[in-house]
C-alpha cells in the first residue's frame, strides 16, 4: 500500500466511495441497507478469522447469522479497553494483511494500539471528503493550513495530499516563540488566500490566540475544522472571533476514525452511520434522546482488527433523529469528551470531573487545567483574556471551589500565559495525583 500504485488505488477508491456516500446521506433506507450489509459481512469475518469473537459467539450461544441489524448487535457484550489490552493479539486474524498501526492518546489511561487496513482507510477518507464538501471545501485545489500540535514538533515542509482530496497542506507552529518561527508564520499567513484551517483543537485555539493578540497577522480561512478534543464554548468563541469564520467540529477517535461532524446548520453532529454504529449507553443500557451516556462504537470497515461494541471512554449526548439540513444520518447532540478523572477528597467525598470543570465557565478564561496534587490540594491554572480582571476571576473561582470542596481542601489559583499540551497535542482538563489509600496509610 506504500507503493505509488497502491496510493493511487486507495485515492481512487476513496473518491468513488465518497461519491456514493454523498448521494446516500439523504436517503435513510440506503444508509440502513449499507450499514446492515456491512455489519453482516464484518460479523461473519470476525467469527471466521478472529479468535476472540469465535469464543465470544460460542459463549453467548449465538451464530453470525443472528446478527443482522444494529438492534441484533446489542445481543453481544460491550468490549472494554481493559479487555482489549489484556487479549490484544486475539483480536487479530491469523493472517494479518498490510496494516497501519496507530495508538490512542491515552487520555483515559494506558494507550491502546490500533491497526487499520486499506478498507477502513478508504471508507474513512470517503467520509472525510463528504464532510469537507458539506462545509465548502472542494475535492481539488483548496490550500490547507494545519497548526502543529506542540512546540517540540519538527518543522514540516508544504506537501501535496491526494487520498482525501487533492490539496497542498502548509504547516505552522503556534507554540514556538522564536523569531524565526514568527517570521515564517507571518509570511505564511499573509501568503495564503482563504485556506481551510484544519487541526487539533488546542493547536487551532493557540493559533487564534496569536492572531487575537496581534502577535501574528490574520488570515481569513474559508473553513475551520477542529478535531481531537472537545470544543468548549469559550474556545469556539475565541477561534471564530479571531478568524471571522464559523467552526465546524469533527468527532473522531483512533478506534473508529471519523465518527460524526457538524454541518453548517450546527444542529448537532451527523454520525457517519454508513461507516460505523454508534451507541450511547448508561450502565450498558441505551439512553433516551437528550441524555448523556458513554460512547460505544463499531467500525464497519476494519477487518484487520474488528472491534464490535467498543466502549472508547468518551461521553456524548444523544441528539434528535434528524437535522433540518435534510441529511438522514443519525445525530449526536453534543460531544461531552473524555470521562476524565474524578477527584476523591481527603474526607472520602468523590467529586465528578465534569462538575469540577463546569465551574471554570467564564467569558474571560481562554484555557484552564485543574490538578489535584498528591497531598489532596487543588491547583487551578488558567489563561486569562488580555485586559481581564484577574482578581475578580480568582475571587469568583475561589468562591465556587470552596463551596464545592469545603474548607478542608487547600486551593491555589494561578493565572499563566499558556498551558502546554501533552505530547499528543491534547490537553487534559482535570488531573488527579492524589491516592486516598496512600494518604490513609501515611497517617496510620
Amino acid at each position: 500500500m506504500h507503493t505509488l500504485a497502491g496510493k493511487i488505488g486507495l485515492a481512487v477508491g476513496a473518491y468513488w466511495q465518497a461519491r456514493q456516500a454523498i448521494r446516500r446521506q439523504y436517503h435513510a433506507d440506503a444508509i440502513r441497507e449499507t450499514r446492515n450489509a456491512k455489519l453482516q459481512k464484518l460479523v461473519r469475518h470476525s467469527f471466521d478469522n478472529v479468535k476472540y469473537y469465535r469464543e465470544l459467539f460460542h459463549r453467548a450461544g449465538l451464530t453470525p447469522e443472528e446478527i443482522r441489524t444494529t438492534e441484533d448487535l446489542q445481543r453481544l457484550p460491550i468490549l472494554t479497553k481493559a479487555e482489549l489490552r489484556g487479549r490484544f493479539w486475539e483480536f487479530l486474524p491469523a493472517r494479518v494483511p498490510p496494516a497501519r498501526a496507530t495508538r490512542t492518546s491515552g487520555s483515559t489511561g494506558v494507550p491502546v494500539c490500533i491497526f487499520s487496513d486499506a478498507s477502513s482507510r478508504k471508507h474513512n477518507s470517503a467520509a472525510v471528503i463528504r464532510f469537507r464538501r458539506a462545509v465548502g471545501i472542494p475535492l481539488i485545489g483548496r490550500p490547507i493550513l494545519s497548526p502543529l500540535k506542540t512546540e517540540d514538533d519538527p518543522p514540516k515542509a508544504p506537501h501535496w495530499t491526494f487520498v482525501q482530496g487533492i490539496h497542498k497542506t502548509y504547516y505552522v507552529n503556534p507554540y514556538d516563540p522564536s523569531p524565526t518561527n514568527f517570521e515564517h508564520a507571518g509570511a505564511l499567513l499573509e501568503h495564503l488566500k482563504q485556506p481551510a484551517l484544519i487541526g487539533i483543537t488546542p493547536a487551532v485555539r493557540r493559533l487564534a490566540e496569536r492572531v487575537s493578540d496581534d502577535a501574528w497577522p490574520n488570515c481569513r480561512p474559508s473553513a475551520i475544522i477542529t478535531i481531537g478534543e472537545t470544543l468548549s464554548p469559550s474556545a469556539r468563541n475565541l477561534i471564530e472571533s479571531a478568524f471571522g469564520t464559523r467552526i465546524t467540529d469533527l468527532y473522531a477517535c483512533a478506534e473508529a476514525g471519523d465518527v460524526a461532524w457538524e454541518c453548517p446548520l450546527h444542529h448537532g453532529y451527523h454520525i457517519n452511520a454508513d461507516n460505523c454504529i454508534v451507541e450511547i449507553v448508561k450502565d450498558d443500557e441505551p439512553v433516551c434522546e437528550g441524555q448523556v451516556g458513554e460512547v460505544v462504537i463499531t467500525n464497519l470497515n476494519r477487518y484487520v482488527m474488528p472491534l464490535l461494541r467498543y466502549k472508547n471512554g468518551d461521553l456524548a449526548r444523544l441528539g434528535p433523529e434528524r437535522c433540518p439540513c435534510g441529511r438522514q444520518l443519525p445525530m449526536l447532540a453534543e460531544i461531552i469528551g473524555r470521562s476524565g478523572e474524578d477527584m476523591v477528597l481527603p474526607d472520602g467525598k468523590k467529586v465528578p470531573w465534569n462538575q469540577l470543570k463546569s465551574l471554570m465557565t467564564h467569558q474571560q478564561i481562554r484555557q484552564f487545567q485543574l490538578i489535584q496534587q498528591a497531598d489532596g490540594s487543588l491547583a487551578v491554572q488558567y489563561v486569562p483574556e488580555r485586559q481581564a480582571d484577574t482578581k475578580q476571576i480568582e475571587d469568583l473561582l475561589g468562591y465556587r471551589y470552596r463551596n464545592l470542596l469545603g474548607p478542608s481542601v487547600p486551593i491555589r489559583i494561578e493565572a499563566t500565559s499558556s498551558i502546554p499540551p501533552a505530547p499528543t497535542g491534547k490537553s487534559k482538563l482535570v488531573v488527579s495525583h492524589y491516592d486516598p489509600d496512600r494518604s490513609l496509610s501515611a497517617h496510620a
